[in-house]
């Protein structure tokens, strides 16, 4: 498995990395509702093939599976980004220590703000970003920045040297991508206070049913140009990209050796993430890349 450099931060990753948030019916994330063990031996089989690059976050539920993948190998060779929610300096103290005590872990590799749609709440969240670069001053993180859920918050992260990477979602059919306008669920989630008391007060399984379907976010072939003409500026600042949604949640599965091609031949995306479920994929997205 080839490894590229991401962005300048000097971190190496596989062009392929294992994702472990996996949309399910019920709400909560595939690989969470799998057995420790069960994913656990799944993130090392990837390993096995030279997947180095294991992706999280605190909501999905899934910091024990990877603390047991973590005991067969060195900390060292493997690369664990996760994400947080929040939005001030507390929350996010809070929300990364946790990250590090329930992952077992001294430091993080990559630690983002989740689900950043637009440059407005970019700006709302920006003392949740200032917490994680001082983390990252005092070597408790090696890179910060954001995963992104609509072009504004893309085209911010050009405005923001300190930012180091962004997860952007990218795929030849737009289907999934990050809209240059939102709808009322997306409008109404990047209100921080709203998002995290619907969070608090409904079941998972109500959120999971109000949220869009895949195929009412497919954005236009000029706004996927423009997200992508936006990707190559921020690579072009030595930040590092890794495209996320590349199978858009499964809907490109019976063409995905051709969406898996098409994303290896952007050159301004580092690495793919992938949520594999089982040996049989990653077995196949191995051999694609």
């Amino acid at each position: 498995m080839e490894r590229v450099k991401l962005g300048k931060t000097g971190i190496e990753i596989s062009k392929l990395g294992i994702g472990s948030g996996t949309a399910h019916p019920s709400g909560y994330c595939a690989q969470a509702l799998m057995d420790t063990k069960e994913l656990a031996e799944l993130l090392l089989f990837a390993f096995e093939r030279g997947v180095n690059f294991w992706d999280t976050a605190f909501q999905y539920g899934t910091y024990p599976h990877i603390r047991e993948a973590l005991k067969k190998v060195k900390r060292s060779e493997v690369v664990i980004a996760t994400k947080l929610t929040t939005s001030h300096e507390k929350d996010t103290i809070r929300d990364f220590e946790i990250s590090l005590r329930e992952l077992n872990v001294d430091y993080l590799d990559v630690c983002l703000l989740h689900g950043v749609r637009t440059g407005h709440e970019l700006k709302t969240r920006f003392n949740a970003l200032e917490t994680l670069l001082e983390f990252k001053r005092k070597g408790k993180v090696r890179a910060v920045g954001l995963s992104a859920h609509g072009l504004s918050a893309l085209k911010s992260v050009t405005q923001i040297p300190e930012i180091d990477v962004v997860w952007a979602r990218v795929n030849f059919s737009g289907l999934c991508m990050d809209p240059c306008r939102h709808g009322l669920y997306d409008k109404l989630a990047s209100v921080s206070w709203i998002k995290n008391s619907v969070r608090r007060f409904l079941p998972k399984k109500i959120i999971a049913s109000v949220r869009p379907v895949p195929e009412s976010q497919m954005i236009s072939p000029d706004e996927r140009k423009e997200v992508e003409d936006t990707l190559s500026i921020i690579h072009t600042q030595s930040k590092g990209v890794v495209g996320m949604k590349v199978l858009a949640e499964g809907h490109l599965r019976d063409e995905a050796q051709r969406a898996l091609r098409y994303v290896r031949g952007l050159p301004f995306v580092d690495s793919s993430i992938i949520g594999m479920l089982n040996k049989d994929e990653i077995e196949e997205n191995c051999r694609a890349f």
